[in-house]
């Protein structure tokens, strides 16, 4: 039995890893996975052991029944100061042209953001929409965190964001090993591949309040209660201002889709292939 196909790739300037045959190949609604907020501090393209690390989590919702091809995308480099979440939505939906039918979108983190705007802007051009780990705006104790994120990065301390980021998104071993790996960006990296991209990406995420866009398309929220950037109650309220069910992640944050990935895609494929 041959593995699934990957391929690395770049569509509307945005670099991608596809899980399974290509779209227009397919005859099935491919999934887009829109990427959060350290997006730039390494994109899904940049390294190949990142690019296959980033495919598994394609090939693991490809097993657990998603049909059509998964696309992990990340956002296209040198983006303008005053950039937003909704020009980066937009921009995504760019990116979703180039497909023979409306996808389904999964925007984790601040991914979600940019694909709420994108589905409320481009409603042709998206089938379902997931908000993963994602409310309609930040609350004040996300805010504080990114901002703080922000100060680091205008001081250069890379490291501090990339350890930051490996303690948002993992937990246990696997947590120290990947902070274990951002050490030389203490001691050899000055500033990382497109870091120039980070500041206007947090101040976007800062901006960000879709309370009053709702996507006139099937959407879910899922989320933890102990989220690092939201509350249970933002998720709650998301999910009432969308007219959108929301799954609620008892005892999980922002690690939930690294560490707690069955409990995260259950809902999400049972929802995506309904």
């Amino acid at each position: 039995m041959t593995g699934p196909r990957i391929a690395l790739g770049e569509r509307a300037s945005h670099p991608f890893v596809r899980v399974g045959p290509p779209a227009e190949a397919s005859g099935e609604t491919p999934l887009v996975l829109v990427t959060g907020l350290n997006d730039p501090l390494l994109r899904v393209t940049d390294a190949l052991w990142f690019s296959g690390v980033v495919a598994t989590y394609g090939v693991r919702l490809r097993r657990r029944g998603y049909p059509g091809p998964v696309y992990l995308t990340s956002r296209p480099v040198g983006r303008p100061a005053d950039d937003t979440t909704r020009d980066m939505g937009h921009d995504l939906a760019a990116f979703l042209d180039g497909f023979d039918r409306p996808a389904d979108l999964l925007g984790v983190s601040m991914g979600g953001f940019v694909a709420n705007h994108c589905a409320v802007d481009h409603p042709d051009r998206v089938r379902r929409l997931v908000l993963g780990l994602a409310a309609a705006r930040l609350s004040d104790h996300g805010r504080a965190r990114i901002r703080e994120w922000r100060d680091w990065a205008d001081a250069g301390e890379w490291g501090r964001i990339y350890r930051a980021g490996c303690d948002a998104v993992a937990v246990g071993p696997l947590r120290r090993a990947m902070r274990a790996a951002t050490y030389p960006y203490d001691a050899f990296v000055s500033y990382p591949p497109a870091g120039v991209d980070f500041a206007p990406a947090v101040d976007a995420c800062l901006a960000h309040d879709a309370s009053e866009r709702a996507p006139p398309l099937p959407t879910l929220v899922v989320g933890g209660t102990e989220d690092p950037f939201f509350t249970t109650g933002e998720f709650r309220r998301t999910g009432e201002l969308l007219d959108a069910p929301f799954h609620r992640l008892d005892g999980l944050g922002h690690e939930a889709v690294v560490c707690a990935g069955e409990r995260f895609d259950e809902p999400m494929l049972e929802f995506l292939c309904d």
